[in-house]
């Protein structure tokens, strides 16, 4: 299982915190930047923005998941935010779920990119930034690895109740990320990166 550093969205530090600490663990090594969350015709603009933000060497970008590429070679994995059901349906349809659970390094995502890894993505739905399914995905189960919680990334505590309510009739906890705020998961260990707020 891969170390995970989760964020709920760029705000006005634009995750400087998290992409830190990511970069502190991956150091020189190659990374792999995923942009799949947005649409084909922005991948230009990623492939500039993750350059600009990580100032990093080695980063190789995979707009297309069909496409043959081993994860062995890369230390970190960058998961970019845009529309979640997408995401999950593009990770599902090409058989990347296994890959991304069994990566030994360590994977950020952001927004989009961290939902996915809850127990479900249907936090993704509602709030202030809510995606749309226009994919049409069914199945909503996400990867599961944060301890069967769900996430709400891009959180403004007015929309505390929306999520008690989503909680009541989930039967699943949640946790809350604001912008530039995040969380580490290591060893089914986690650990707040700023603001968190955790619902049960």
């Amino acid at each position: 299982m891969p170390t995970l550093i989760l964020s709920g969205g760029a705000g006005k530090d634009n995750e400087k915190k998290i992409n830190d600490i990511f970069l502190s663990i991956v150091k020189k090594s190659p990374i792999l930047y995923i942009p799949i969350a947005m649409e084909p015709k922005n991948y230009p603009n990623c492939e500039k923005w993750i350059n600009k933000t990580l100032k990093h060497k080695k980063i190789t970008m995979l707009s297309d998941f069909s496409k043959k590429i081993s994860l062995s070679k890369f230390k970190g994995i960058y998961i970019g935010g845009g529309n979640t059901f997408k995401l999950l349906k593009e990770i599902k349809d090409n058989k990347w779920v296994s890959k991304l659970k069994k990566f030994k390094g360590v994977i950020a995502g952001g927004s989009a990119g961290a939902i996915i890894f809850a127990k479900d993505i249907s936090a993704a739905g509602f709030g202030t930034l809510k995606d749309k399914n226009k994919v049409k995905l069914k199945d909503l189960k996400g990867l599961n690895l944060i301890n069967n919680y769900n996430l709400q990334c891009h959180y403004y505590s007015k929309e505390k109740s929306l999520i008690l309510r989503h909680i009541k009739r989930t039967k699943t906890p949640m946790i809350a990320l604001p912008n530039d705020s995040g969380i580490l998961v290591k060893n089914k260990k986690i650990k707040p990166i700023n603001k968190v707020y955790m619902f049960k």
